[in-house]
């Protein structure tokens, strides 16, 4: 389900089971929302044309988040898990990149984050 009456789009991604894996050079939504019980999100934005600020919310049960961003990017990791670590690596990035907001709410599951 997409929003299209709004000049920034955001994208749901919804399923019982399962979660969403993004990976290529197309355009990456200014917000992606993905909700499920069992899933997590697998997203690989090292050659995405992105947004100067894309946030990205996982909202789930059990699973994570899996993040490759560009070098120059900034990262803002938030949420809570109450059976999963956080990791950016490396911490820091250049100012000179987007920023990328990464909201993960669920039991079990973790975010990890690498550069490209």
């Amino acid at each position: 389900m997409t929003n299209t009456n709004s000049s920034q789009r955001t994208d749901w991604h919804v399923s019982l089971l399962g979660g969403l894996r993004h990976r290529g050079q197309g355009r990456m939504p200014a917000d992606t929302v993905v909700l499920t019980p069992v899933g997590g999100a697998d997203l690989d934005l090292g050659d995405a044309e992105m947004a100067p600020v894309t946030t990205v919310t996982k909202v789930s049960l059990v699973g994570g988040v899996r993040l490759r961003v560009p070098a120059d990017a900034a990262v803002e990791v938030e949420g809570f898990s109450l059976f999963g670590g956080r990791a950016v690596d490396p911490a820091t990035a250049g100012a000179s990149g987007p920023l990328v907001r990464v909201r993960s709410y669920g039991v079990f599951g973790g975010v990890k984050v690498t550069r490209a």
